[in-house]
């Protein structure tokens, strides 16, 4: 690549990025202080201003994480890690007053993995299509990022939640610097898949972001996560042990121990049993924690309440979103008993979990879909997750004056042979136009383009002004409790008002 500077003049000082192909590009942006030494479990600080002019040219370190060979088949690429890894990304038409619509970018990766520099979270297309700004972040994950302990946190600072506070953090740096770069700070769509989207979800249910967006949207993601403080606090010794240091170890020795040694006890209290009990089902201990402060509620019950309804939602999933982590943690071969074991954990307990089973095949049945255990349990799991907490936050916020509309990704993947149908993830690089990097998960051909631009129109489109419908996507109707107006979004486009409503009913 050429070298072709370009300077954007921000109120912390001067920035050095690239010209690409008509777009100003600036890579790894800081955003808030280093999160290291004694500010490691701690609030992110506000970044300096520094003298001179600063490059910005190669994305910055990522949040500490371990490669997984599989997410190589998604797009991703092994990047440089580190416990300094706060920073952001930038393309953008011009560095002038346009006020362009900004649209900032959460990446998924189950809190575990995952960055804002992916090849297919590219913003250079987005933000050409549109003429808008595309902003993609890292954010602490991991134990760095939620381990929920009064016993790291600082004394006048909640406990947890980190990652999402630097979510909150990254906002806050866009409403104050973004106007450098031809963004409207007072126009921020958040937009986030998977572990982003259940991000986009905690950002709408916290009071400290309340000014920072106007609009929102989540893709297979879920509103009704949290555990609890006291249930955090309580499961904090299983991973104290993983490292070696007992129930009660102190906060020099938390502070002192390397980030490599806090991976590898993460890694092991994942596949620890007792784990999921002491969180009443709840998967991970590396998430959201209700607080009290940064969180009062699960963001389904804030948004019921009436926060964040003040702003434009638009929420989706795709048809069958558990099949590709059944892939990815190697899930196939499966028998009615061992999936209704794999279920028991997230679906209340056996008898509960064997009930869904029966009452999900009873209900394939009569559609003729299929029946095998791997089918039954990748159909539960979309739900339980992704689906049933969607069609809640549809519902709770379509009671306030904001927009809210819905939609069903049905495009399905070559993956596999075809077996995973429409899996999770595949909606990424139609949004980024970014599927000539992905041809293993989205396929190739005229009939991807065509989607990937009507996507990509939709989103550009309901940053803008709120509403998805394009001149290609007409008369996409708002969602009502009583109509859930959806659009589906693959090789048969179309606006439907019912889907599945009978596996919906059983989780009532």
């Amino acid at each position: 690549m050429s070298w072709n500077p370009t300077i954007a003049n921000t109120p912390l000082g001067q920035l050095r990025g690239q010209l690409e192909v008509g777009l100003h590009v600036f890579r790894g942006v800081p955003f808030a202080e280093p999160p290291v030494g004694d500010l490691r479990w701690r609030d992110p600080q506000p970044v300096q201003p520094w003298s001179g002019v600063r490059d910005a040219l190669a994305f910055g370190p990522i949040s500490i994480q371990t490669w997984m060979p599989a997410m190589g088949e998604l797009g991703a690429v092994p990047q440089p890690y580190s416990e300094d890894c706060l920073y952001l990304n930038i393309w953008t038409p011009g560095l002038d007053d346009a006020k362009r619509p900004v649209l900032f970018w959460i990446h998924g990766g189950g809190f575990l993995l995952g960055s804002g520099s992916e090849p297919a979270y590219s913003g250079a297309t987005l933000a050409a299509r549109g003429d808008v700004v595309v902003v993609t972040i890292n954010y602490r994950l991991g134990a760095l990022g939620f381990l929920a302990d009064p016993l790291v946190a600082g004394d006048d600072e909640s406990p947890g939640n980190y990652g999402f506070k630097d979510q909150v953090a990254a906002l806050r740096w866009v409403r104050e610097n973004i106007a450098s770069f031809g963004g409207d700070p007072n126009n921020v769509t958040i937009f986030g898949e998977s572990a982003g989207g259940a991000s986009v979800a905690t950002v709408m249910g916290t009071p400290k972001s309340e000014g920072l967006y106007q609009r929102a949207i989540m893709q297979s993601g879920g509103a009704d996560q949290g555990i609890t403080l006291e249930q955090a606090t309580a499961a904090a010794p299983l991973f104290y042990r993983t490292l070696g240091l007992g129930d009660a170890p102190s906060t020099d020795q938390l502070r002192g121990i390397s980030p490599q040694r806090l991976l590898a006890g993460q890694e092991q209290l994942q596949l620890a049993p007792e784990l999921i009990e002491a969180l009443d089902g709840e998967l991970s201990l590396f998430a959201a924690v209700i607080d009290g402060d940064f969180l009062d509620a699960k963001p389904i019950n804030a948004v019921r309440s009436g926060r964040a309804l003040d702003v434009d939602l638009m929420a989706g999933t795709i048809r069958d979103e558990w099949t590709l982590l059944s892939w990815t943690l190697g899930v196939a071969d499966l028998n009615e008993e061992t999936a209704i074991g794999a279920l028991a954990p997230p679906c209340g307990g056996v008898t509960k979990a064997a009930e869904l089973f029966n009452d999900y095949r009873d209900i394939r049945v009569a559609r003729g879909e299929g029946t095998e255990a791997f089918d039954i349990y990748n159909a539960i799991m979309t739900d339980r997750v992704f689906r049933v907490s969607t069609r809640d936050l549809l519902d709770a916020h379509s009671e306030g004056p904001a927009g809210t509309y819905g939609y069903l990704f049905d495009q399905e993947s070559p993956m596999s042979d075809g077996a995973l149908g429409a899996p999770h993830a595949i909606d990424i690089p139609f949004v980024f136009g970014t599927a000539d990097h992905t041809p293993n998960l989205t396929g190739a051909g005229g009939q991807v383009d065509q989607l990937s631009g009507f996507v990509m129109d939709s989103w550009i489109n309901f940053a803008r002004s709120g509403n998805p419908g394009t001149n290609a996507l007409p008369g996409w109707p708002q969602h009502r409790p009583d109509q859930a107006y959806t659009m589906v979004l693959g090789p048969d486009v179309k606006t439907i008002t019912k889907d599945r409503e009978e596996e919906l009913a059983l989780w009532r």
